[in-house]
């Protein structure tokens, strides 16, 4: 794929997760759906993250790029956030989401409270998803893109 699919899937995604978390959440009262809307926030990052350094690749700013996610986020982390004046926060949250789903890819027991979802890992540690934190996490990638948007165009 190229910058512009990837910008394309990015915003897609990101619409998704506002609609869910916006119109569905609200309605139908479920937080499992938090997990769908994480997903959604990660797949969107994640995209933006891939569509910057494909046109960086494409004009060969930077060398061929691996196919594994942990050595394009390093590679995104040590070489683009200060030309694409991305901060640490925005960055950071890329991580976090993947390793959310990664956590719950894993996770023996997993649970919903009033707005919250909780995933627990082996040893019953408990990470918890707040629907204000999925908030906080759509104005970030929000940002985020509009970032990627400004150096893509």
């Amino acid at each position: 794929m190229d910058h512009k699919e990837f910008f394309r899937d990015a915003i897609s995604a990101l619409k998704r997760a506002d609609h869910l978390t916006y119109m569905t959440l609200p309605l139908v009262k479920d937080n499992k759906l938090i997990l769908t809307v994480l997903d959604n926030i990660s797949l969107a990052m994640i995209h933006g993250m891939n569509a910057a350094l494909e046109y960086e690749r494409m004009y060969k700013r930077i060398m061929p790029l691996p196919e594994n996610f942990n050595s394009r986020y390093h590679i995104f982390r040590d070489k683009l956030i200060n030309k694409y004046n991305i901060t640490i926060e925005e960055v950071e949250l890329i991580r976090k989401l993947r390793d959310m789903i990664e956590a719950h890819k894993s996770s023996p027991v997993e649970f919903s409270r009033p707005d919250k979802f909780v995933i627990c890992n082996e040893n019953f540690r408990m990470k918890t998803v707040t629907v204000q934190d999925i908030k906080q996490y759509i104005v970030t990638t929000r940002n985020f893109l509009r970032k990627i948007n400004v150096v893509l165009k």
